[in-house]
């Protein structure tokens, strides 16, 4: 007879908050993200996707966004595989008031429990062409990913044509639970003063 004090599968907990991002040539912009994460994992607590407040940069200032956005997010799985990733999308006004695509952004949740300060690096697809540069200046509709999620992929990521630009800072707190039954060790233990990263 099997032992119902076994878990069946274990749990991690994400708090914290988008905090602020810096762009190049952007004073007024909102942001969407979303989680990712694999077929395996369950979400129990949540949202997985949301989007922020717009902020503008008063003027004077050393041209940071601030949103302060909070995230909470609980899944529950069997293994480490499709890991959560947190994507995210920046949009800001253009000279005519539409909203173009300043930046995505992508990263995984970190694997050990603590306090983490990130920062991601900010990039935007480039037309594949002059002509489709002059057809995107002219409509005022810049090169985009069609599926949102793209960011969070490994196939196509090497032929996609990038330009980097500007960074997005977020504190994550991340607890795990039951890890260790299913052989994993979430290194909980090393000193918490080394949790500021940087993702690209």
């Amino acid at each position: 007879m099997a032992d119902s004090s076994v878990p069946s599968s274990f749990t991690i907990l994400a708090t914290g908050q988008i905090e602020c991002a810096e762009i190049p040539n952007c004073t007024n912009a909102y942001l969407k993200f979303q989680f990712v994460a694999g077929e395996d994992w369950q979400l129990l607590d949540g949202l997985e996707e949301g989007i922020t407040q717009a902020a503008r940069v008063p003027e004077g200032r050393d041209g940071v966004l601030v949103w302060n956005f909070p995230i909470d997010i609980t899944y529950k799985t069997t293994n480490a595989f499709g890991w959560p990733q947190l994507v995210v999308a920046v949009y800001g006004l253009d000279t005519f008031g539409r909203d173009v695509i300043k930046g995505y952004g992508c990263m995984h949740l970190p694997m050990c429990a603590g306090r983490y300060n990130l920062t991601l690096r900010l990039f935007k697809p480039r037309s594949a062409s002059m002509l489709q540069s002059l057809t995107s200046w002219l409509t005022g509709m810049p090169a985009e990913f069609s599926d949102p999620k793209f960011p969070s992929y490994g196939e196509g990521r090497e032929v996609t044509r990038v330009q980097s630009g500007g960074h997005v800072k977020v504190q994550v707190n991340l607890m795990t639970k039951d890890m260790d039954v299913f052989g994993y060790v979430d290194g909980s233990g090393r000193d918490p003063s080394a949790n500021s990263i940087t993702r690209m």
